[in-house]
């Protein structure tokens, strides 16, 4: 009897101090302090003008639509740098409004777990964006599983499945150059009202721009309509700002290192395209340490020599899935290759040496695309016997020969960079010399014995520039059949675009390898010769494309670079025949350069490094023309004094 007396005290007490709290709980006000300044009623859309969208509804609507919002707290506001401190960044929480009316609950009391990132945009949108860079970026597919990612979308922003908000921002600014959806701010006409034939660009590449008053459709033109990429209005010029932000933070913590290469290497084709070759190199340059600093160029089964446990030499962990395996050799192979690419003709080493680099070539892409297993054992590596030139059937798609074709190019730049100091007994460079004397090298064409100077060295006849020029040219044989037409014509299928950079890659390499002593004077020059067939390869090509309705945005913004090396070629021979008077190699060299410059304008009303490539190959052709002039200057005076008694 005392325990049920003692018993039904407790209770009574209990039930006190639960009334007690409830009571302090229906009096709290820190909700509405905290949503103070915020709207969340009636979302709209405002995309003329960037204003970044901290959180969005995720939950069912009565009429579901595309909700950008400019709702932005008082306190939240960007500071000059238009970027938000990343430390302690809150998770807006969101009630859905048909669970909430329905629900007994005050408002104030009401739980939701529909949470969104800040700065990201909403989820309808976010999955457009997504979906637009994987239909609309060559290489997306390959650094990023399409149906992983898109899946990993529906998760809540606080799961670990759920993507890191610095590669959403990157994606969002890719995207941004590809879609109608995003619009900035006109920077010449700000006021401009896009659906009244105003110009308005799409974020970052396209102008929006009426077609005809009776044909209401929009045609993208006119590259000095873009933004400024410090300009923080532009949508994707932001959205990179708060990824690089973002992304210091995360590399210091080590935090989903790989999605944060991802995010660098999407950042530096965004950069390239805009025509910032630095911007797009550093960017580049943070994904190549990530990957070195991960070990994703070393393949686990060649690894080091060392009783050391293989957890303790790698910093990344063992991939799950065979398709993280996967996943983490494309992303090594898409940094090298664009690497390879953007710096093919500069004096820049190459961040990866070719001996550093066991990791095994990507599968095909329907493998991939599938997560189906395929066996590491018997895949190609860049340093197997003649793996450049041969082609196994089961693991060759158009990124392998890709893959294969810059790792000829990287070596062909490797030889030009490195031949002076290689050929040297350590006092001085040796010279190279216009005769056709030849020089014994060393059976190693990759370790060259030191020369003593007074010997004159002609790279074209070394040991190594042969092999090396009998190599671009075996690629080029060995091609698959399936795979000899990129544009589609002989098969009916649609151009691809990685398959069209590829076979523009080995001509690139010919003209890489031959310019420097090619004497386009002369015309048996074999040198002149090789480099004027490749440029005209490459010519062929822009005449495939250009007789397609393909979309030259959608190519890889890579294809400039093969394009802009055939007219700097061309160009060198129109200015050599202008000055010797060959008046019929001139009009058919100059209907050529008129073709490149027409696909590079054609691609410069679309993005920068278009127009940025034609800026300079007008360039070229002023520098090119003055020498010419001035070495048939030189040789008219030479002849007069041999004549004059």
């Amino acid at each position: 009897m005392i325990f049920l007396t003692a018993l039904g005290s407790n209770a009574a007490e209990l039930e006190q101090i639960i009334q007690t709290q409830d009571a302090q709980l229906s009096a709290c006000v820190c909700r509405d302090r905290d949503t103070a300044g915020w709207e969340t009623s009636n979302l709209s859309v405002t995309l003329n003008a960037f204003d970044p969208p901290l959180f969005t509804q995720v939950g069912p609507t009565s009429a579901p639509r595309i909700v950008v919002s400019s709702i932005l707290p008082s306190s939240q506001s960007p500071g000059r740098s238009g970027i938000f401190e990343w430390e302690n960044m809150p998770l807006i929480c969101f009630n859905d409004p048909q669970s909430s009316s329905a629900s007994p609950m005050p408002e104030t009391a009401a739980l939701s777990t529909e949470i969104w990132p800040v700065n990201i945009p909403p989820l309808e949108l976010l999955h457009h964006l997504a979906e637009t860079v994987f239909a609309a970026v060559p290489l997306a597919n390959r650094i990023l599983h399409r149906p992983t990612f898109m899946a990993s979308l529906a998760y809540p922003p606080s799961s670990h499945e759920f993507p890191h908000v610095n590669l959403l921002h990157a994606i969002c600014a890719l995207a941004s150059m590809y879609t109608p959806i995003v619009t900035d701010v006109n920077p010449l006409d700000p006021e401009a009202d896009v659906h009244e034939g105003g110009a308005a660009v799409f974020s970052a590449g396209i102008v929006n721009r009426q077609f005809t008053d009776d044909n209401p459709r929009f045609f993208p033109r006119r590259q000095e309509d873009l933004g400024d990429v410090d300009d923080e209005n532009d949508f994707a010029a932001v959205h990179l700002k708060w990824c690089w932000t973002g992304m210091k933070t995360s590399i210091r913590r080590g935090d989903a290192l790989i999605q944060q290469t991802q995010a660098t290497l999407i950042g530096a084709w965004f950069y390239h395209s805009r025509g910032l070759i630095v911007t797009a190199s550093s960017w580049l340059g943070t994904a190549r340490q990530l990957l070195h600093t991960l070990g994703v160029n070393v393949s686990p089964e060649l690894g080091p020599l060392s009783r050391i446990p293989k957890s303790m030499l790698y910093s990344l962990g063992k991939p799950k899935t065979s398709e993280e395996a996967e996943l983490r050799r494309n992303l090594f192979w898409a940094v090298y290759s664009t690497e390879r690419i953007l710096n093919a003709f500069n004096v820049y080493p190459s961040g990866f040496g070719d001996e550093d680099c066991s990791q095994i070539l990507p599968c095909c892409f329907k493998d991939f695309e599938a997560k189906r297993y395929v066996p590491a054992q018997g895949r190609q590596r860049i340093l197997g016997r003649n793996a450049l030139v041969t082609h196994p059937k089961l693991t060759t798609d158009s990124f392998t020969l890709y893959v294969k074709a810059t790792v000829i190019l990287g070596k062909v730049k490797y030889f030009n960079r490195s031949f002076r100091y290689r050929y040297t007994d350590g006092d001085e460079p040796c010279r190279t010399s216009t005769d056709n004397t030849t020089t014994q090298l060393d059976p190693d064409p990759a370790n060259p014995k030191p020369m003593n100077c007074a010997t004159s060295v002609q790279p074209q006849h070394t040991e190594e520039f042969k092999a090396l020029d009998n190599l671009i040219q075996a690629f080029i044989t060995n091609i698959p059949k399936e795979f000899r037409d990129p544009v589609g014509f002989s098969c009916g299928a649609k151009l691809d675009p990685i398959l069209y950079m590829t076979h523009m890659l080995p001509h690139m390499a010919t003209i890489a390898l031959h310019d420097p002593h090619a004497k386009v004077s002369l015309v048996q020059d074999p040198s002149a010769q090789k480099i004027l067939a490749a440029a005209r390869a490459i010519l062929d090509l822009i005449y495939k494309v250009c007789a397609t309705t393909y979309d030259l945005l959608y190519l890889d913004h890579s294809s400039s670079k093969a394009w802009f090396v055939a007219g700097v070629t061309l160009i060198r021979f129109l200015c050599v025949r202008t000055v010797q008077n060959d008046e019929a190699e001139v009009a058919r060299l100059t209907e050529e350069v008129g073709a490149v410059k027409f696909i590079l304008e054609n691609l410069g009303d679309r993005t920068r490094i278009g127009l940025r490539q034609i800026k300079l190959l007008e360039t070229v052709y002023m520098m090119e023309m003055a020498a010419a002039r001035q070495t048939a200057t030189i040789t008219q005076l030479a002849t007069l004094k041999e004549l004059s008694p």
